[in-house]
């Protein structure tokens, strides 16, 4: 084994240790501090487990992710034009992919929301920070760059990459084998950001491009439909 794989194993591993430990134990230490999680404290209280994981995660990959934010910023146009398109390709894919599933009446898990058309509330800004900033973050820096550390063949990386998120989404939520293709949407979102990761190598590319997705989506599909 490589040197570079068995160093991403170890990133992937903890990386994803903290997330599942602090996701499992989280509670149950709010609980023991005996702070009164409701309202905006409950708001506040996931806001903190949400960046203590981002935090944590960064520093693990802080390597690639700087690197990234680096090379972004010199090709900033051409950059941002693909996570543009690739934004809206995905959105479109995810409307298509949606209307499949429907036919087979198979619900999915993802669900736009137009943050543009509510009324902004402090709640609603923590979830939107944590929904559309945060998990895009945590996502693609475990699952996209993490697989891609330990796999290097394209197609090979892009499907445990997916697949690898589906598992965990299983885990975290307790959804049975017989209904995973309730995960079919936000799999897919898995392999197509480790595509468009494996074609840029440049892991900012993807949060650019799944921040979009997660917090301009219902705003396009608005527009669409």
């Amino acid at each position: 084994m490589k040197n570079g794989a068995l160093r991403g194993i170890i990133q992937f591993i903890l990386a994803l240790a903290v997330v599942i430990l602090l996701e499992m134990f989280y509670p149950t230490i709010i609980a023991k501090l005996k702070i009164n999680a409701t309202g905006s404290t409950k708001d506040i209280i996931y806001f903190v487990k949400y960046l203590i994981e981002l935090i944590i995660v960064v520093v693990i990959y802080h390597g690639e992710v700087f690197m990234g934010k680096s090379r972004f910023n010199k090709s900033l146009l051409s950059s941002s034009i693909i996570a543009l398109v690739t934004f809206i390709v995905m959105v479109v894919f995810t409307l298509i992919l949606k209307k499949v599933l429907l036919t087979f009446n198979i619900s999915d898990s993802s669900n736009f929301i137009n943050y543009f058309a509510q009324t902004m509330t402090f709640e609603r800004a923590l979830v939107m920070i944590i929904e559309c900033f945060i998990k895009p973050c945590l996502i693609c820096s475990i699952f996209v760059l993490g697989i891609s550390n330990i796999i290097s063949k394209e197609y090979a990386g892009m499907l445990i990459a997916g697949l690898a998120y589906g598992a965990f989404l299983m885990f975290l939520n307790h959804i049975s084998f017989n209904s995973c293709l309730y995960l079919t949407i936000p799999v897919v979102n898995v392999i197509a950001l480790t595509y468009l990761y494996k074609s840029t190598g440049n892991i900012y590319t993807c949060f650019i491009t799944f921040i979009l997705y997660n917090l301009c989506g219902g705003l396009l599909l608005s527009y669409i439909l």
